[in-house]
């Protein structure tokens, strides 16, 4: 499947995720994945990609069935990417996916509240989970179609509710005070659901 760890082919992926082949380009082709090891550069090139690449797909794979456009999709994949480096600063040696499929790995969440804002939640050997982010996302969609560099820095938030009564953040169930909607997807849980050892 793979000519060293980390190291995939587009139809190892695709085999791997157990998705066609033409999913994956798409999602290459829209900027929403882009390959860590090697990318198409013209007729008769492959596209070689690295374990978090394939974590990258699994996730916008996810997105992609609850019918999120490309650009939403592209986002959050590009705003976990700017993640790993703070939660790096946090967790010492932290990196996708790896650190999530050891034992005790942190739990580790994308959130969209109300449809408008994107939030990631971490929660590390037993302690309540931290929120960060709450980055507009029609505003990210935007850069990300514009092909602009989507690197926002991520901000520790306040849980709501942590002000006096905290029955309307718990009511819903989210620390990021989402009020209508609220999609949240654990990459701890697909990290450890993909089958990268063969």
């Amino acid at each position: 499947m793979t000519d060293r760890p980390g190291n995939w082919t587009l139809t190892a992926a695709a085999r791997l995720l157990e998705e066609p082949q033409h999913r994956l380009i798409y999602l290459c082709e829209k900027g929403v994945v882009d390959p860590d090891v090697e990318d198409a550069g013209g007729r008769g090139s492959s596209r070689r990609f690295s374990n978090r690449n394939l974590l990258e797909f699994a996730l916008a794979l996810c997105l992609r069935d609850l019918e999120l456009p490309a650009t939403a999709i592209a986002a959050v994949v590009h705003v976990l990417r700017a993640f790993e480096g703070a939660v790096t600063r946090e967790i010492g040696g932290f990196q996708l996916p790896e650190s999530l499929r050891v034992e005790d790995a942190p739990d580790l969440r994308v959130v969209i509240g109300d449809g408008r804002r994107l939030y990631f939640t971490l929660g590390v050997a037993g302690r309540a989970a931290k929120v960060y982010g709450g980055i507009d996302l029609d505003a990210l969609k935007a850069r990300t179609k514009e092909g602009a560099s989507v690197r926002p820095k991520l901000k520790l938030v306040k849980p709501e509710g942590t002000q006096g009564d905290a029955s309307e953040a718990s009511e819903f169930g989210g620390p990021e005070g989402s009020r209508h909607t609220r999609v949240e997807i654990s990459i701890t849980r697909i990290a450890q659901d993909l089958p990268l050892d063969g």
